[in-house]
Parts: C-alpha cells; sequence; structure tokens
C-alpha cells in the first residue's frame, strides 16, 4: 500500500533586521533624535534614517545627488576623516543620541571613534558599532588589500569585509565597565552600547585585546552577548528610561 507523501509547509528564512531599521528604530526613541554617522560612503543608511539632526561624516562622499545639494534642515555633511571632525568640527559641547560607527574597518581606528563619540553620546544616548561579527577568517582580515588578494586567489564570492573590529568588543568588555553592550543575532553582527555599569569585567591585557586572533573569537564568541534585536531594544529602553 502506498502511502500519500506528507506536504511539509515552507520554512520562512529567519528575518534579517537591516542597519537602517536598527538605527530608525533607535532614533524613535527619542522626541527630538540628535543623529551621527561616521563612515557614510553612499549614504544608503544614512538616508533612512529620521532624526530631528543629521550629521553625517566621511573623508570621500560617493552620495547621488552629491552631499552639496542635499539641502535638508538640520542635515550637515562633513567631508573628513573621522579624526578631523572629532578635534576640529564638532562643538564642544554638541551631544548625540544616537551614534552608528561604520567607518574604516580596523580595531584601533574604531576605537579612536569609540572613545571620541563618547565625549559626544548624550546620557542616555546609544552607539552602534558596526561589522562586529565577521562570518569567516577571509571576513576578519583586518587588511583590505590582503582580503581582496586571498578572496580573488581562493576564487571567493563572498564579497564581506569586516576587519578586526570585533576585538573592540573585547575592549570594552575588560575597559569599560562603565558600558552594557550587546551584539545582534539576527543580522550580520552589530553591537549596541550604552552607559550602564557592569561587574563581569575579565583580567585581560592591551596587548591581549590587540593579538585577539579570529580563532580566538569564534573559541570565546559568548564575549560578544549575541542576542535577537528585539530583545536588546527591550533592554536598553528599560535601562535607560525611554
Amino acid at each position: 500500500m502506498t502511502h500519500p507523501q506528507v506536504q511539509h509547509p515552507p520554512v520562512d528564512p529567519p528575518k534579517v533586521v537591516s542597519r537602517a531599521a536598527v538605527m530608525r528604530q533607535l532614533c524613535r526613541l527619542y522626541p527630538q533624535a540628535r543623529y551621527l554617522e561616521v563612515g557614510v560612503w553612499r549614504g544608503v543608511t544614512f538616508d533612512k534614517v529620521p532624526a530631528a539632526r543629521k550629521v553625517a561624516v566621511d573623508p570621500v562622499f560617493k552620495l547621488d545627488p552629491p552631499h552639496h545639494e542635499r539641502d535638508e534642515p538640520g542635515t550637515e555633511f562633513h567631508e573628513v576623516t573621522s579624526d578631523d571632525y572629532f578635534a576640529r568640527v564638532v562643538g564642544r559641547d554638541e551631544q548625540f543620541d544616537v551614534v552608528f560607527l561604520d567607518g574604516l574597518h580596523v580595531y584601533e581606528q574604531t576605537l579612536r571613534d569609540l572613545m571620541n563619540t563618547l565625549d559626544h553620546l548624550a546620557p542616555r544616548g546609544v552607539v552602534v558599532v558596526d561589522d562586529t561579527h565577521p562570518p569567516t577568517h577571509l571576513a576578519a582580515l583586518p587588511d583590505r588589500a590582503e582580503h581582496f588578494a586571498v578572496r580573488d586567489y581562493l576564487g571567493e564570492t563572498d564579497k564581506r569585509w569586516m576587519g578586526d573590529i570585533y576585538k573592540l568588543v573585547w575592549f570594552v568588555q575588560t575597559f569599560c565597565p562603565h558600558l552594557t553592550y550587546r551584539t545582534i543575532a539576527d543580522n550580520h553582527g552589530q553591537t549596541v552600547l550604552w552607559r550602564k555599569s557592569r561587574t563581569d569585567v575579565p583580567e585581560r591585557s592591551l596587548r591581549e585585546v590587540a593579538d585577539l586572533g579570529f580563532e580566538q573569537m569564534v573559541v570565546a564568541e559568548d564575549v560578544l552577548q549575541l542576542r535577537p534585536w528585539h530583545e536588546i531594544r527591550r533592554e536598553l529602553r528599560r535601562d535607560l528610561g525611554l
């Protein structure tokens, strides 16, 4: 006797939370959101974020139309490096509610951007650091030219390059006990940081953080504090009273 084949309903792939969706949802937590984005390039995320004040920083914009044609109230474009912006452009007392760091994919530069950002982060503000969870050893190579050379040699089609920004999470866990952080599990990997003190501070040297390799990141992946985005958003709203 032949039994009819059971037809199972198709399983939908897990939804991926985009960069723009994360920034939009964060900015909506503030009545008059002040938004800073470092590393704008073509403005794919920047253009989709509604905020009362929006500041874009990038040494070379690739916007269409060009930034000088985007005359929007409350929006500024600064075609300078992030170091120049924080040293010479931003007002001493200027603060932002939401900051998105998506600049050079190198640990040391992103660390400098974070340290400078904290001087201008509102007391209940939030920082999002992009590309902190590289999926492969190739994606985690810190040198961009080396990444492309190895990718071409191997014939890889995956173009994702995140560099060694993941080290920043280990730095924050060790040297910034005044910051709480979580990494979004349901997108490519963004770490969200806000002001709340932690007691889980490991003993680790600056050299150990700098020398952290992709293999060690995989073994100690729990350091990233991976959580679904909706849980992270709920947690930071509770902690910050938003």
